[in-house]
């Protein structure tokens, strides 16, 4: 009976605060909705460039003509099998200056088609059938391989692979369509086309799924314990009556905020050393950058994200509230902020919204900084995003401290 009655106590009370209610019942709809509609699978809209270089000209052997030498271009029937859907593709004949947009990050791959992919195409073609029927001006003839062939690689793909998922998007589409090209010309006989596929990554070469995913799990453990810490403890202060009497100290509200926050970024600072350091010795995590910028970086957003639970905690009544509130900071950066999936994989029609929530540039420097290397300079907008973050969110925190003060 006791147990009923505590029971009945709970719902009785909650009966009285429809506010948290309501944030139960729809705290759980966002989050499948935002997972169903925003997580699309595979990468779609890859950045790449596509550099052709393919002269089209063939020189074949044939048992009635001898040698003959045919216009054929085999990169644009490549180039048909690249799944539009998945390529957002834009074409150089630079192959230099399309290089140099892939190490800036402007793209995520360049796809150069070598002078000699058509005639490599059909030398391989040849080499495994041994000849086959062509018509040519009218007849049917016979094609004969090539003693002097020697295919080399037709196809050199330049790889960013800090993106894990998106660089096996990459090569994957290239091998599919090369491997249909062979297949039309072949039929059904297993294809080896290694040797027309010249893969190389300018970053992260050795990178794996663990790889990919650790930046985006510092970025959002950093994300749920600041939030968590600084909204539940605040709301319990001001509950306590804490906060009134710090108020009344001649302590100034800018300095009751600054303090706060420096305590969070303190504590934020320790979880992410300890994530950073198991990530590292434990799992043997790429660590390809400097490890004061990765704190830089984890500093400046938790500062903002400190403003933002402050702001926050002056809307909360108890802490089973700052906690819904805290959920909704938590849920869509565990979804829509590249913390463990590319935003290429997200619903195009979400896309958008990856880009005004500040994990989502954590993530992306973090990244930057674990798996490319870059320094500073590479990584300057997002800084610059969540330094503005932090500025917005610690003064609106500072605002809030001073009305705080003069209602007392």
């Amino acid at each position: 009976m006791n147990v009923l009655f505590v029971a009945r106590n709970v719902f009785r009370r909650l009966r009285h605060d429809l506010l948290t209610v309501f944030m139960i019942g729809t705290i759980p709809l966002i989050f499948i909705l935002l997972f169903g509609y925003a997580f699309s699978g595979s990468p779609t809209d890859v950045r790449v460039i596509v550099v052709d270089h393919d002269r089209g000209t063939i020189t074949l052997n044939t048992r009635e003509f001898g040698q003959i030498t045919l216009q054929k271009s085999l990169s644009s029937e490549l180039i048909k099998g690249f799944r539009k859907k998945v390529f957002h593709t834009r074409w150089m004949d630079d192959e230099i200056q399309a290089r140099n947009e892939l190490k800036d990050g402007k793209v995520w791959a360049v796809i150069v088609i070598q002078p000699g992919f058509s005639q490599g195409v059909i030398d391989r073609v040849l080499q495994i059938k041994g000849g086959m029927p062509y018509t040519y001006q009218g007849q049917t003839i016979h094609l004969l391989p090539r003693s002097e062939a020697a295919p080399g690689p037709g196809i050199s793909l330049s790889i960013d692979r800090s993106n894990v998922p998106v660089a096996d998007t990459v090569v994957a589409t290239v091998e599919r369509a090369l491997n249909n090209l062979m297949f039309a010309y072949i039929g059904g006989k297993t294809v080896d086309f290694s040797s027309l596929l010249k893969v190389d990554y300018i970053y992260a070469g050795r990178a794996d799924y663990l790889d990919y995913y650790s930046p985006g799990v510092i970025g959002f453990a950093v994300t749920v314990i600041t939030s968590m810490l600084s909204l539940i403890a605040l709301v319990r202060e001001e509950r306590n009556g804490i906060l009134e009497r710090l108020l009344t100290f001649p302590v100034h509200p800018w300095e009751l905020s600054l303090g706060y926050t420096l305590a969070f970024t303190i504590i934020a600072i320790l979880q992410a050393l300890e994530v950073i350091l198991i990530a590292y010795f434990l799992f043997h995590t790429m660590f390809a950058g400097s490890l004061l910028l990765m704190l830089l970086v984890i500093v400046v957003y938790t500062i903002g994200l400190q403003g933002m639970g402050t702001l926050l905690s002056g809307l909360a009544r108890n802490e089973f509230q700052a906690v819904q509130y805290a959920l909704l900071i938590i849920i869509p950066g565990l979804i829509l902020t590249e913390a463990f999936w590319p935003v290429e994989a997200l619903s195009p029609t979400l896309r958008p919204l990856a880009y005004i929530i500040p994990l989502t540039y954590l993530n992306r420097a973090l990244r930057a900084v674990m798996l490319r290397g870059w320094g500073i300079s590479g990584i300057w907008f997002e800084l610059t995003v969540l330094a503005s973050y932090a500025v917005v969110m610690l003064g609106l925190s500072i605002l809030l401290m001073k009305r705080r003060a003069h209602t007392r």
